[in-house]
């Protein structure tokens, strides 16, 4: 797999920390609360835009901080982390967001690469010189 074209985890991971805690605070201030599916589905999308573009620990990364503040302030309060059965299907939804958008974009990326490096075949235009 080539790195060439990813975000180094060195940004990617505070990309999707500083992603997924805008996406907490702006359904905090829509009163989105109120509704945690719609705030996991918007923390999914984070997520698998954040993992599409940077390396795989650094998606997982960002998926487990997604996870946190999910389960510390949507679900939870005041921060405290607290593992039910919504907070772990959240988990569940989160990782499968990272890994899936990892994956795809990493078929993607190859496939590109690999039609950049097809064979040329030479063809000849004018018969051979004999004599």
């Amino acid at each position: 797999m080539s790195d060439k074209h990813l975000l180094a985890g060195g940004f990617g991971f505070p990309l999707g920390f500083v992603v997924a805690t805008l996406v907490v605070l702006g359904s905090a201030a829509l009163g989105a609360f109120a509704h945690p599916v719609a705030v996991l589905v918007a923390l999914a999308v984070a997520t698998a835009a954040v993992s599409a573009t940077t390396t795989l620990p650094a998606a997982l990364g960002t998926a487990a901080v997604s996870w946190g503040l999910y389960a510390g302030f949507v679900v939870g309060e005041f921060g405290q982390l607290t593992l039910t059965r919504p907070t772990a299907l959240a988990a569940a939804v989160l990782a499968f967001s990272a890994l899936a958008a990892f994956g795809v974009s990493t078929l993607h990326r190859e496939s590109r690469s690999r039609a950049a490096m097809k064979p040329v075949r030479a063809v000849r235009l004018t018969p051979p010189v004999r004599g």
